[in-house]
């Protein structure tokens, strides 16, 4: 299904706010929000200094697409978009 009704929050940045997460349904299918938020958090802790996002996606993305797509039911084997954006602490 098909929507041109996005879900869409607007929501007072914090002092410890560290990234914003766009994505599409695909990975939605296979993560909640708050399970791509802790696997996001823990990864950029982790994550050598200068190295980019896009490494964070290709590690999420290896975890969620299907393996096998007959047996997997259709979950992990939708168009799959994500972008991280950082954001700079507060001042």
């Amino acid at each position: 299904m098909v929507t041109c009704d996005p879900e869409v929050r607007s929501v007072a940045r914090q002092s410890q706010d560290q990234f914003i997460i766009l994505a599409c349904d695909g990975i939605w299918d296979c993560l909640t929000s708050e399970e791509c938020v802790v696997q996001t958090r823990e990864a950029l802790a982790r994550q050598p200094a200068g190295q980019p996002t896009s490494k964070i996606i290709e590690e999420m993305f290896d975890r969620i697409v299907a393996q096998d797509i007959l047996s997997s039911g259709g979950v992990g084997t939708d168009n799959m978009t994500c972008i991280i954006v950082s954001l700079k602490p507060r001042a």
